[in-house]
């Protein structure tokens, strides 16, 4: 990959193999990481700040969930070792930093990899990285809401001798992974119509392999989503294969 830069912080350089060497292009993702790792180390400072409301926020579905069920009781979150606190709030901090360094992030990747792409990708730049965040926070947003549900199931399982002990880090790595897997499955959009404009695929082949994505869609939510519940694979995968349906209507709309 070789690019001549041009101006505008969304025009893609374009391709001159005399421009940049390839010992030049990695010096340039050097430089790009750097962005990136330095915007989530700062963003981790301001995370330590809110960590602890956040884990709060990420407690409330079970806390909700157990009181509709035990009337009149709470149930707390445990920490396995002295130290458990410091370790949840540190990583819930850094989780924080990288949200907020999400937007640097998407822009980076795409300013690094776009001038492969030629200059028709340049058009579309703005329209992507808007497009990737408002979907990855629909999803993370769309997961948060399916967690009240699967927590609801996981306690319908306890018995009188069989009581849930939740632990602190385990919750919320759990919360947080579905939250990461809502939030990067929504993306499926931005791959397909992305591939439609660069016109490696189409509207027509899209559509036409839809039976392959309805089975391949659901047999995805299956495997990424945590926990045996089946309420969060099938919300995820009737999302994922209606956006799979959006994404073949905008491809027709852009006329690919």
């Amino acid at each position: 990959m070789s690019a001549q830069p041009t101006s505008g912080p969304f025009r893609i350089r374009e391709p001159d193999p005399k421009y940049m060497t390839f010992v030049e292009h990695l010096q340039e993702l050097r430089t790009r990481l750097t962005i990136c790792v330095s915007t989530i180390a700062v963003g981790s400072v301001i995370g330590w700040f809110f960590a602890k409301r956040t884990i709060r926020l990420l407690d409330a579905p079970l806390r909700d969930a157990y009181a509709s069920s035990h009337p009149g009781k709470t149930l707390p979150l445990f920490f396995n070792t002295v130290y458990g606190g410091f370790t949840l709030n540190l990583k819930v901090a850094i989780a924080i930093g990288f949200l907020i360094a999400l937007p640097v992030t998407i822009y980076e990747a795409w300013a690094f990899v776009a001038p492969a792409f030629g200059a028709r990708a340049g058009r579309w730049g703005p329209a992507i990285i808007t497009s990737s965040l408002v979907l990855f926070l629909a999803g993370v947003v769309t997961g948060y809401e399916v967690i009240p549900l699967a927590v609801k199931f996981f306690l319908g399982f306890e018995t009188g001798d069989l009581q849930i002990l939740p632990f602190a880090s385990e919750y919320v790595s759990f919360v947080a992974l579905i939250l990461v897997v809502f939030g990067i499955s929504f993306e499926l959009p931005i791959v397909l119509v992305s591939l439609a404009a660069l016109g490696i695929t189409s509207s027509r082949w899209l559509w036409s392999k839809r039976a392959h994505f309805f089975f391949g869609i659901f047999i995805f939510s299956m495997i990424v989503t945590p926990g045996a519940d089946p309420i969060s694979p099938i919300v995820l995968g009737v999302i994922l294969y209606i956006l799979y349906l959006g994404s073949v209507g905008v491809s027709r709309a852009i006329g690919k």
